[in-house]
């Protein structure tokens, strides 16, 4: 029995071997000759939707251009900045 992945390698469910998807490999040629027999492996896992930390965290600006927009614009200038994340992304 196999299981799919997020990228180009099946698990083999049996040892946890991960088998890239390569027709070359007779790992790979054993799977999909499992899957012409009309077997269906696992579907792959589905990662969480990430959280308004992970969202906020990701479209921040780095850190030297915040502290560029501090020097150039002031506190304020950074604030308004920053609450624009944080509005499209809110606590929950």
């Amino acid at each position: 029995m196999y299981k799919l992945t997020d990228n180009t390698s099946i698990i083999r469910i049996s040892d946890g071997a991960f088998i890239p998807a390569n027709e070359a490999n007779t790992d790979y040629a054993n799977y999909l000759e499992w899957v012409e027999e009309g077997n269906i492996p696992e579907a792959a896992d589905v990662p969480p939707d990430p959280t308004y930390k992970e969202l906020r965290a990701a479209e921040y600006p780095s850190i030297v251009d915040q502290l560029d927009k501090i020097y150039h614009t002031g506190i304020d200038g950074w604030k308004s900045d920053i609450q624009v994340v944080k509005d499209k992304y809110p606590k929950p």
